[in-house]
């Protein structure tokens, strides 16, 4: 079944998809001519309640950022089994040039991979924009559950809120109330384990600040690197375990 870009179609032939058991479903454009609000509407609806778990999802788009954020919210583990298909611009000929295997866009990923090649400025790069997506996520989560407000801390004046502090502020107000969300739990123990590499480390320098190609005179050190990645892995998983559960 193909699903059209009008948000309110979509949406009934999407259920009657899932009525009829239909084990393929096709977004074609689907977010075409819609604006922000409605295009997070409408990804959510498609992947976050868990109807499509066991279908085949075939999704075009001419939106290449909204493509990328389907990537970041899926989760590293969903991310990985997608097989992606770009199309390229021709060169004149007009003959159909694909990219059949372009790279991840799923930070995660992007981060576990440099740190395997023990690329460690790259994978600092890419743990930062991950744990920024992904504590977004944890915040929405608490915010949808209990009063979500949390008091950041800026250096200055229009300064952005550093991503330590961030994180430290997460830890402690999802922290509190592990005991009515149990689920919350691992996500916590990402975050523990995420700040206790030290504030005051060239790596959660980097981390807050991002990595500059300028800022060439340290080294970042390979364990810490790897306790970061992995701790952004954990925190990933978790979330897409708190996704997968329903509001209480």
């Amino acid at each position: 079944m193909i699903c059209s870009a009008n948000a309110a179609s979509a949406r009934s032939l999407l259920a009657k998809n899932i009525a009829q058991r239909c084990p393929v479903v096709i977004f074609d454009d689907v977010v075409n001519a819609i604006d922000d609000d409605h295009r997070n509407g409408i990804w959510r609806t498609f992947f976050d309640d868990g109807h499509l778990d066991d279908k085949q999802v075939i999704l075009t788009s001419h939106a290449q950022e909204f493509l990328d954020r389907i990537q970041q919210e899926l989760g590293a583990a969903r991310a990985a089994q997608i097989k992606r298909f770009k199309f390229l611009p021709h060169d004149g000929g007009h003959v159909l040039n694909v990219d059949a295997d372009p790279p991840t866009k799923n930070y995660v990923l992007r981060a576990q991979q440099a740190q395997a090649q023990d690329e460690r400025r790259d994978a600092i790069g890419h743990s930062r924009r991950a744990i920024e997506s992904l504590t977004d996520q944890l915040w929405r989560w608490f915010g949808n559950r209990v009063d979500g407000r949390l008091e950041l801390k800026l250096s200055g004046p229009g300064a952005p809120w550093e991503l330590n502090n961030k994180c430290l502020k997460l830890r402690t107000a999802v922290g509190r109330i592990t005991e009515r969300f149990p689920e919350a739990a691992p996500a916590v123990a990402a975050l523990v384990t995420l700040t206790g590499v030290a504030g005051t480390c060239i790596e959660w320098g980097s981390l807050n600040s991002g990595t500059h190609d300028s800022e060439r005179d340290h080294e970042f050190d390979a364990a810490t690197v790897r306790t970061i990645v992995e701790s952004v892995g954990a925190l990933d998983a978790a979330m897409a375990a708190l996704r997968n559960r329903p509001a209480r």
